[in-house]
Formats: C-alpha cells, sequence, structure tokens
C-alpha cells in the first residue's frame, strides 16, 4: 500500500509538472506568434507606400491585433487552462490599445469606421463583453446585500461579494473589489472610526510610526511631475495615449490614498481564534492561530528574492514576520490571490502584536 500511494505521488507530480510545462510552452508560443504578427503587419502598414492597398492594409492589421491574438490566446491559454471561453474577453481591450498604437495616423478611424465584416466582429465581441460586465455586476450587487448583513461592513462585503470564496477566484474580480473599495475609503469613509469584530479582541495599528502619509506624500509629488513631464512627451505623438497615461497617474495617486485611510480605519486584530489581518489595501488574510509556526519582532527585516517570492509583503521595511505551517492563500496588493508561507508586516508596536499572537497560539497549542 505504501509503494501504491508513493507511485500514485510520483506520478501525479509528475502530472503537475507536464501541466505546468505544457502551459508555459503555450504562453511563451502565444508570445512569440503575438509579436511576429504584430511586429510584420505593423511594418507592411507602415512602410508600404500610400496608395489603394492602405486602406486594406490597416483593416487587416485591425483584424489580426483585435479578432485573431485574442482567439490564438483562447487556443493556446485559455483552454489549456480549462477556463470559460468568456475570458478571451480579458484580451481584448489590450490588443485593441496596440492597435491604436500600431495603426498609422492615417488608419485610426477604422477603430471607428471599420469595415462591415469587422465592425460586426467587433460589435458581437462588445456585446459579450457587455454580458460579461452585466453578469459581474449582478453577482456583486447580490452577495454586497447579503454581506453587509453577514459582516456588519460594507468594507468587508465589498471584499466579500465576487467569487472570493472560489477556488480560484478571476483577476478580474479582485481587480473590480480593488476599484470599489478605492472609491470607497476616497469617498465614503470619513466619518468611520476604527471598529473591533469580536469583543475583547486586541487591535494594533500600522500608520502612526511607520510613515505611510509621508510616503504617500512625497510619491503623489513625484508622480505628478513625472505625469506632466511624460504628458507633454507624449502628447507630441498621441493625445489619446497622454490622457491614458495621465489617467493611469491619477489611479495610482487615488490607490495611494486610499490605502492610508485604509489603514487609518482597520488596525489588525488579534481575535480569539484567528489573528484578522487588513493591511491597508496590501494584506487581507485571516490566519488560524494553528497555522502559525512562529512569529518574530526585529527592528527591520530583509527578505532575500527567494523568500519574497513566498511571502505576502508590507510594502515598507517589514519589522513582524509571520511564519505559516503551510501554504495559505491570502489577498495582496490589487487583492490578487496569491498563496504565501511567510507575511511580513510593519507596526507601529511590534513587540506588543508578537506577544499577543505568541499567548493565543500557546493557549490555542
Amino acid at each position: 500500500m505504501l509503494a501504491f500511494v508513493n507511485i500514485g505521488d510520483e506520478k501525479a507530480g509528475e502530472y503537475i509538472m507536464t501541466s505546468r510545462n505544457s502551459l508555459q510552452r503555450a504562453a511563451l508560443l502565444f508570445v512569440v506568434f503575438a509579436v511576429l504578427i504584430l511586429s510584420v503587419d505593423s511594418y507592411a502598414v507602415r512602410m508600404t507606400p500610400l496608395g489603394t492597398n492602405q486602406e486594406m492594409l490597416n483593416a487587416a492589421l485591425l483584424f489580426d491585433v483585435v479578432i485573431v491574438i485574442p482567439l490564438m490566446y483562447g487556443l493556446l491559454i485559455v483552454r489549456k487552462k480549462g477556463q470559460s471561453v468568456l475570458k478571451v474577453l480579458q484580451a481584448v481591450i489590450p490588443c485593441a490599445v496596440l492597435a491604436w498604437i500600431a495603426l498609422p495616423a492615417s488608419g485610426r478611424d477604422l477603430l471607428t469606421e471599420a469595415p462591415p465584416a469587422l465592425k460586426a466582429a467587433m460589435t458581437v465581441l462588445e456585446g459579450l463583453f457587455v454580458m460579461v460586465e452585466v453578469r459581474l455586476a449582478y453577482g456583486f450587487i447580490r452577495g454586497f446585500r447579503g454581506n453587509v448583513k453577514l459582516y456588519g461592513s460594507a468594507a468587508e462585503a465589498i471584499r466579500m461579494s465576487p467569487s472570493w470564496r472560489q477556488t480560484k477566484p478571476s483577476a478580474l474580480s479582485a481587480l473590480m473589489v480593488n476599484d470599489l473599495l478605492m472609491v470607497y475609503y476616497l469617498f465614503f469613509s470619513w466619518k468611520m472610526k476604527p471598529t473591533i469584530t469580536e469583543p475583547g479582541t486586541a487591535t494594533f495599528s500600522y500608520h502612526r510610526k511607520t510613515g505611510q502619509t509621508v510616503l504617500a506624500v512625497v510619491f503623489t509629488h513625484v508622480i505628478l511631475i513625472e505625469a506632466f513631464g511624460m504628458h507633454l512627451l507624449v502628447r507630441q505623438w498621441s493625445d489619446v495615449a497622454a490622457w491614458i497615461l495621465s489617467a493611469a497617474d491619477l489611479w495610482l495617486i487615488s490607490l495611494l490614498w486610499a490605502d492610508c485611510r485604509a489603514s487609518a480605519i482597520q488596525p489588525l486584530e488579534v481575535c480569539g481564534n484567528l489573528l484578522r489581518i487588513r493591511y491597508g489595501m496590501r494584506i487581507q488574510a485571516d490566519v488560524p492561530y494553528s497555522r502559525i509556526t512562529s512569529v518574530d519582532t526585529a527592528l527591520e527585516f530583509h527578505p532575500d528574492k527567494q523568500e519574497s517570492r513566498a511571502a505576502a509583503l508590507s510594502g515598507v521595511t517589514p519589522n513582524v514576520r509571520i511564519i505559516l505551517t503551510e501554504p495559505m492563500t491570502v489577498q495582496t496588493l490589487l487583492f490578487l490571490p496569491r498563496k504565501v508561507t511567510a507575511i511580513y508586516l510593519a507596526l507601529d508596536e511590534p513587540s506588543a502584536f508578537v506577544q499577543a499572537v505568541r499567548q493565543k497560539c500557546q493557549d490555542g497549542a
């Protein structure tokens, strides 16, 4: 029986490794073909003398980038992962941006005045994308209403409304949670004060002595200066691209200040049966004490690259390290799920936090 189990485990490991290698090869193949298609089409469109074939070449480039590349993404990657065909829609918007960049100025009207066949195909894709958005919105609203009653917190209800209960939540759901919470913290949380989920819970702050507000101010100044310069530079080439970059900079500044606000009203909680980590908008985790191997404090921790790959990091120099007994899934930056074996935090009172968690671990043992 032992030999059978070992053989089964070995075969399972080989199967997982083979599947992972197959997916990596498929991803590499997709990138190679996508770059090749984009390069050849862009070269043909830009280097062919203006004439009767120019409009046809522009239409061919638009078709390849907006239709062929997403379909190739579906065949090589989505199908390999066993995901829904609607996942192909995730590639449509980036491909439309690539098409805009690749098309010369004379051919960008095709994005609004496309040939009938291409316009019909794009209309179908837009319809499918709207269907996905409506489905996500319906699922969010339905989950949000129930979660507000269950958790008693709008922020926690937003975080738990999408498909976080699924084995593998989608990146689109995670990004939706991030943006909704960003809006919530920036505009609807200013009258809120830190709340405790359970009576007798010890709370620990992490925004007073770690310099988060100062860092947000510094980064805001840097981003604004960079955004102004980049806008003027890119505007010489494309007004649309310049405004897209400026919007991205504004989104980043909003994320910084939403994280500051979340840090002020969501302290860490050492509850009765688990450690509740709500570290701004960077780390979200509920860790049972039975899954904590050790918790340590130091003036500074500097995890190497290998340790960082399997850890949830606070974004600033940490002074607390939590080692887990086995990998567990937590939400990290942008609320993307990730399996980690360690959590690094920067707290205002690290020694008191470590002592409280160790006591809970001992009581549970």
